[in-house]
């Protein structure tokens, strides 16, 4: 078929026009490019060619931000042809194209599949988020329950295994998966090193590094403390000098983005009077609009914004993070403080991309950058049709990484994309519940973890068959027409250790028994064991074996092939553990599931139905549930008891939020939290219940302003906003999933009591 090699006034790229041909002839299709590159321009191409038909296409995104913004993007562009289903969006759910976050519709694969039959396409964005630990099993789970009917578009950055990704998926839904991986960036990157208050090629950062005798890759920490606090100047100030900014400041703290931004303001002003006003007539109206007047973030983010300098984290008001997003957009902000986030969920490049530092918490601890980070954020550099080059500022900080690590971060190969695929409860229960033991078997055996362990079953498998080679090799073989060499063997055995034992106890009483009174009995006792020792070998002249003249040769050879036989079980227990790794996991689940009353040999128990339709703390809602906490508490008791299930505390540096006293808490809170801790001490799957902020939602539930929620706190307002819309999401599963109608009624009152204001108005911005 002919193509046009233009589609919405854009020239396309050689591999997007493959794409679109792909996609022309009906495969399903991995898509791997450089961020930035235009894979979502063959999206929106599929989106429109599914429209023109009778048949339906899903949008999944990682976060809910993403999906938010693709929404309101493309019903720009399609109308009422598009919804959204998110856990706190429901705008039009049976419409052509549907946008989801990869949960929604993990949950829709697994437990509605009827809701998706007519599913034409579902398009996976940011696909490579398959090797998350936290939610890369979404992924999975995601393309195992798929109908065989559906086609997929799944793209991802720029991974070296994307063929391998391919083929797994063309193994779990039996059609062909075509791939195109795409290398070349549209705008080049161009990087510099910051080193000593300057920015460098690699090449000169190398002759200073060399050449610096007294340079070493230890800590120098007064010195680079100091230059850690000013380096942003130093920074903004030289890209500022070679014309290179807009700039993206990427930072691993949201403190410290704060803080950056606020210092940066103070010192450098970007913006001309007109760009001033304009920016100061936005913020104004954010705030009249949002009744924001009371908020100091509001504030200080207007001083901010009014230089040109601007902050993008996810502990800012989504309505404020909007605005941002537009000015950036605008060209009106030269710098922006992000965290790296904006990589994922904001699709604003900039010429130049700085990193504060290459080290990171991963919720678990420091570690460096991984490559694939590194790439994905370096790619927000340079924007296609404005700049020629795309400018990438690396630090090179000695304490963090050594030289050769950071010129193996920049310019080494980027990681393998590797399964995190791990059941869930609840994946574990609606398997159990919905698939006969063969079927789940199979299902377990699809995960990519599984695939990419199958790579070594061949190697293992040879090695298994070249141990029992060379068993079969070693294997006492006799000459004679008749032996009792089994039997033999077993004898020889227990005559070895009766021996071994004669020699200690021997050597013992040798030892132990020195002098003349002694040598009596010690005779005694060697003249016994002498004799038991002429007996054993008046045995073994009872056995055929015990009198052949090979008998030593047979012997050797057996001990060594039975130090064979323990290589091969080690080696054939791994080859059983590689052949099916999950089994054994769902197996120890269904055990502890059955044991705590959620199953029987029959299906699913009460708890287990209520259970299979919870996804955030599944097991914790349940025991809550069925101990009576949700029908004693009241509204507000019962939305801070869901504030506690999912809230996770965030250590801040100041601490100020653990300077205040502690809130008290109503009987039933603690109660519950007495018996959920109880729990997580059983079993190390359930967590203890967060309630220090508790409070803080018991004022909301009851009516408090926003404004007075803030005064009680420290934690930044879109943080505090992002936990209630969780609970709220969780309230609406808990609804959907219980059946009493007074309970459901009580769940509605708390959802009124929370998603009011400016939680309301965040529900198409978070």
């Amino acid at each position: 078929m002919e193509l046009n090699v233009k589609y919405r006034d854009y020239i396309l790229d050689e591999f997007q026009i493959q794409a679109i041909t792909e996609i022309e002839n009906g495969h399903s299709l991995v898509l791997s490019a450089p961020t930035g590159s235009g894979k979502t321009l063959v999206a929106e191409y599929l989106i429109e060619k599914i429209l023109k038909t009778n048949q339906r296409i899903i949008y999944t995104s990682p976060i809910k931000a993403l999906s938010n913004q693709k929404y309101r993007d493309f019903s720009r562009l399609y109308g009422d042809k598009v919804g959204i289903l998110t856990g706190d969006v429901v705008i039009n759910r049976d419409a052509q194209a549907l946008i989801v976050t990869t949960e929604v519709y993990r949950n829709m694969a697994i437990e509605d599949p009827e809701a998706i039959a007519d599913v034409a396409y579902v398009i996976f964005d940011e696909i490579h988020y398959l090797g998350d630990i936290e939610r890369g099993t979404v992924w999975e789970e995601s393309i195992i329950f798929s109908p065989k009917t559906v086609r997929f578009l799944a793209l991802s950055a720029t991974i070296p295994n994307c063929d391998e990704l391919a083929r797994w998926i063309e193994s779990v839904i039996d059609h062909r998966v075509k791939v195109i991986s795409h290398n070349q960036r549209a705008v080049p990157l161009s990087f510099l090193f910051y080193h000593n208050k300057s920015l460098m090629p690699f090449k000169d950062l190398r002759k200073k590094i060399r050449g610096n005798a007294a340079e070493n890759e230890g800590p120098r920490d007064r010195r680079q403390k100091k230059e850690g606090e000013f380096r942003h100047f130093d920074i903004i100030k030289q890209l500022k000098q070679q014309d290179r900014l807009p700039l993206l400041y990427f930072v691993f703290s949201r403190a410290l983005a704060d803080k950056l931004a606020q210092d940066t303001a103070r010192k450098m002003d970007f913006t001309s009077p007109a760009e001033k006003q304009r920016i100061e007539e936005m913020v104004d109206n954010c705030i009249e609009k949002y009744q924001l007047h009371n908020l100091e973030t509001a504030q200080n983010l207007k001083e901010e914004l009014s230089r040109g300098v601007g902050r993008h984290h996810a502990g800012l008001l989504p309505q404020l993070k909007e605005l941002v997003e537009i000015l950036f957009a605008e060209r009106t902000l030269r710098v922006l403080f992000v965290t790296e986030t904006f990589a994922v969920g904001v699709n604003m490049p900039a010429r130049s991309v700085a990193y504060d530092a290459l080290k990171k918490y991963d919720g678990r601890t420091f570690r460096p950058m991984r490559a694939l980070e590194f790439t994905q954020i370096s790619g927000r550099a340079g924007r296609r049709g404005i700049d020629t080059t795309g400018w990438v500022v690396v630090p090179h900080i000695p304490r963090d990484l050594s030289f050769e690590e950071l010129q193996n971060l920049v310019y080494g190969d980027i990681e393998n994309l590797e399964s995190q695929f791990d059941l869930s409860f609840n994946s574990v229960l609606n398997l159990y519940d919905g698939h006969k033991s063969e079927e789940v078997r199979m299902i377990l055996k699809r995960n990519f973890a599984q695939f990419q362990a199958n790579k070594n079953l061949p190697e293992l498998t040879d090695k298994v068959a070249k141990i029992r080679i060379e068993i079969e090799r070693v294997e006492p073989r006799c000459p004679e027409k008749k032996n009792d060499f089994s039997d033999y063997m077993v004898f020889y055995r227990k005559k070895e250790q009766l021996e071994e034992t004669m020699h200690r106890q021997m050597d013992e009483i040798r030892f132990g028994m020195r002098g003349r009174k002694n040598r009596v009995f010690q005779a005694e006792v060697e003249k016994k064991f002498s004799d038991s020792y002429q007996e054993l070998q008046a045995q073994e002249k009872n056995f055929i074996c015990g009198n052949c003249h090979s008998r030593s040769k047979c012997i050797s050879r057996y001990f060594q092939a039975a130090r064979l036989e323990k290589k091969l079980n080690y080696w054939r227990g791994l080859l059983e553990e590689q052949g099916e790794l999950q089994l054994p996991l769902y197996e120890r689940k269904l055990e502890l599931l059955r044991r705590l009353g959620y199953i029987d040999d029959k299906g699913l128990l009460p708890r287990g139905e209520l259970a299979s339709r919870i996804h955030t703390e599944e097991i914790a809602v349940t025991e809550l549930y069925f101990h009576g906490y949700f029908h004693e508490c009241n509204e507000h008791e019962l939305n801070a008891l869901c504030l506690s299930l999912i809230y996770e505390h965030r250590r801040r540096a100041a601490n100020g939020e653990q300077a205040r006293p502690p809130a008290k808490l109503p009987e039933k809170i603690k109660s519950a939290r007495g018996f959920i801790n109880s729990l997580a001490r059983q079993h190390p799957f359930i967590k203890p219940l967060e309630t220090r902020i508790c409070h803080l939602m018991i004022a909301w539930s009851e009516g408090a302003a926003f404004e007075e929620i803030m005064s009680m706190t420290e934690i930044p307002e879109g943080d505090l906003i992002r936990a209630f819309r969780q609970v709220i999401d969780l309230l609406r599963q808990i609804r959907d999933a219980v059946k009493e109608m007074s309970l459901r009624d009580k769940l509605l009152s708390c959802l009124a009591c929370i998603n009011r204001d400016i939680v309301l108005a965040t529900e198409l911005r978070d």
